[in-house]
């Protein structure tokens, strides 16, 4: 447990000097969704992700996994999904992979993990009020103007129609491992009323009724990685199903928690000969391989080194637990193409060798947990 404990102050910590380079002398930032991110910091960065990789290693070695029965014929989960929310552009491009996918008899659906402020724009910024902020403050800005929210919704209930799973990822995108149990539950509140309130906030243009909010998303990835008790409390309060804001051993099974949610961590993959673990999202890769800047470009050597690399990792992490104890895989990504996409056509190379496979399900984290709740031979609690 203790090795437990040193990840979370190091995550916290990491996940402060990491995403600063989003936030850098404004809270109205675009680098989670657009790539335009500072890097200022670099150098604390590099020397915060060594001491991680000590701990992530130390966590596979003194922490073993959660035991759980299981058999060659358990299905093997493979969970890929996308916090942020604002490249349409992006979305649209999951969306056509995933179609691609199916028509190849590789059956995959994502989980996108959604911020509200996308649904607001700088004009009517003030009917949000995150936790400890001014009105109209988002650590990630707003949605370009109103006639792209129009394309948002749209695209989002075209995702929920063919099967994709939408969750919440907040609201301004502001890290919450401090905040009281109310101050989440504000938060929460205003990621609800936000998607219910779509149409009477942009008036100007015609709106489809949303058919994800309140009643429909189950599950939550913190901002950040921030997590506390006063979140798990909410989440609880707030009939939220699951959680996967953390990281855990590769090859371990998801539990429950005191308050009866289910805490999917993502994984932990291996890059590069000397082995460096790293967790499985692609902005903590490109902070290793890059340190969060933009330096490969597709069709150079660089380039190809990077995806060698992504995709030998990945692959590994599926093939231990595909042919071991059958953990789910969880990879996440964000709606960006850090160093010229070569993330996402990671992911796209790794889905299209594995989904389709035996016993294999790439699905959303909805299913996964589905899956859990009527097989009792993994229902594990803490």
């Amino acid at each position: 447990m203790k090795d437990i404990y040193k990840l979370l102050i190091i995550l916290l910590f990491l996940g402060f000097i990491s995403y600063s380079h989003y936030h850098r002398g404004s809270v109205i930032a675009r680098g989670a969704e657009t790539g335009e991110v500072e890097t200022e910091g670099a150098d604390d960065g590099n020397v915060l992700t060594a001491a991680l990789a000590n701990v992530l290693t130390n966590i596979g070695q003194s922490n073993p996994p959660a035991q759980a029965s299981y058999s060659p014929n358990t299905p093997q989960f493979v969970v890929f999904s996308f916090d942020g929310s604002k490249s349409i552009e992006m979305l649209d491009e999951t969306l056509a992979f995933a179609r691609k996918m199916n028509m190849e008899s590789k059956p995959l659906h994502f989980t996108y993990f959604i911020n509200a402020v996308y649904f607001l724009t700088n004009e009517n910024a003030s009917f949000y009020t995150a936790p400890g902020h001014q009105a109209g403050a988002s650590a990630i800005g707003f949605s370009n103007a109103s006639r792209d929210i129009v394309k948002r919704v749209r695209s989002f209930n075209t995702a929920l129609a063919e099967g994709h799973e939408i969750g919440s990822h907040a609201v301004g995108h502001y890290n919450g491992k401090d905040w009281t149990y109310e101050q989440w539950k504000q938060e929460f509140i205003s990621f609800n009323t936000i998607l219910a309130d779509v149409q009477k906030n942009n008036p100007s243009v015609a709106i489809e009724i949303p058919n994800f909010g309140e009643k429909t998303i189950m599950g939550f990835r913190a901002p950040n990685l921030g997590v506390n008790d006063n979140m798990y409390k909410e989440l609880a309060d707030a009939n939220f199903v699951y959680d996967t804001s953390g990281v855990g051993n590769p090859k371990q099974w998801p539990v429950k928690n005191a308050h009866g949610t289910w805490l999917i961590p993502l994984g932990i993959v291996h890059i590069g000969t000397n082995r460096v673990p790293v967790i499985s999202m692609d902005y903590s890769l490109w902070v290793h391989q890059s340190q969060a800047k933009e330096v490969a470009v597709k069709g150079s050597p660089l380039w190809q080194k990077y995806f060698d690399e992504l995709y030998q990792a990945y692959m590994e992490y599926f093939n231990i637990n595909y042919n071991g104890n059958r953990a789910p895989v969880i990879i996440a990504n964000h709606f960006s193409k850090w160093n010229d996409g070569v993330y996402w056509e990671a992911l796209k190379a790794v889905a299209e060798e594995v989904c389709g496979k035996p016993d294999v399900r790439c699905v959303g984290f909805k299913d996964l947990v589905q899956f859990l709740n009527t097989d009792t031979n993994h229902a594990v609690s803490i």
